[in-house]
């Protein structure tokens, strides 16, 4: 094991899930394998309440809509809750890639849960949140821009509009045939990260696919976010005029079937369903 490999180990240790990790191998004797699935799972499951998680903070910012032109008190304001720390995950950008390529990651990660919550940050903001000047908040920006990355700050929110996120780019990118490894290094961001944008994107196809097309609905459903799901939603209708993102779509949705299967039953007692398009039963 290297010396990354080791260092990686002992940090993820000291973490939340790191501790929930242990229990589950030493405690209730389950595999590793199996264990980081529960902790991949939990994380899906409880992301959607609105408490506080490790790792988050809460953060007041200007309402997403509001225009320019006022005093900063007289602009209406929301809470958000924004994940600074990603435990596992941001050690591994970290060490595998450096600062700087987890700073743009926790930007991109940020200013997108800002926006699905109604609110909108600046680089003011962001240079708070991430504890470095505004000119790093501007530095990175910049790059993030030269790899074609849009970060919807309040600067720029208005001249692109709701514009596709990185989480829809990583989708379309997985549509075009571009592996896991190859979005990471395009998107500064995890391959965990990137296989839970799929997972979420991969709820919404079934859900469609099952004849569930209301944003209404299928919140209810994921618990996934409005902005998310009109997003994906968008790509799914888009790829019809893409041939190769409609097949690999189409290989998404055979996989998903096979994995949940495409019904709904009900048990005899008439009290429990089997609910298979977000993947739970």
């Amino acid at each position: 094991m290297s010396n990354t490999e080791n260092l990686l180990k002992r940090l993820f240790q000291k973490t939340a899930e790191g501790e929930f990790l242990y229990e589950l191998i030493n405690s209730y004797e389950l595999s590793p394998k199996l264990s980081q699935q529960i902790i991949q799972t939990a994380k899906t499951c409880l992301l959607r309440q609105s408490q506080l998680m490790s790792g988050q903070i809460e953060y007041h910012c200007i309402q997403l809509d509001e225009k320019s032109g006022k005093a900063l008190d007289a602009m209406p304001k929301v809470k958000v809750i924004l994940t600074i720390d990603d435990q596992l995950e941001d050690l591994k950008l970290l060490l595998e890639n450096g600062r700087s390529v987890l700073r743009q990651s926790q930007i991109q990660r940020v200013t997108i849960e800002a926006v699905e919550q109604n609110g909108i940050l600046n680089q003011e903001d962001l240079s708070r949140i991430l504890n470095v000047s505004i000119r790093t908040i501007k530095r990175d920006l910049h790059s993030l821009m030269e790899l074609g990355i849009d970060v919807f700050t309040r600067g720029n929110y208005h001249n692109i509009g709701r514009g596709q996120t990185h989480k829809t780019k990583i989708i379309n990118l997985h549509l075009d045939g571009s592996t896991y490894s190859e979005i990471a290094r395009k998107s500064r961001h995890s391959i965990a990260a990137i296989k839970r944008y799929m997972e979420s994107f991969g709820k919404i196809l079934m859900c469609k696919n099952c004849g569930i097309n209301g944003i209404s609905e299928i919140r209810s459903l994921t618990g996934l976010s409005s902005f998310v799901i009109s997003q994906y939603l968008t790509i799914i209708s888009s790829a019809a005029s893409n041939p190769t993102r409609q097949q690999n779509l189409e290989l998404l949705k055979n996989q998903l079937s096979y994995q949940y299967g495409s019904k709904k039953t009900i048990t005899s007692d008439g009290l429990r369903a089997e609910v298979t398009t977000g993947g739970w039963k």
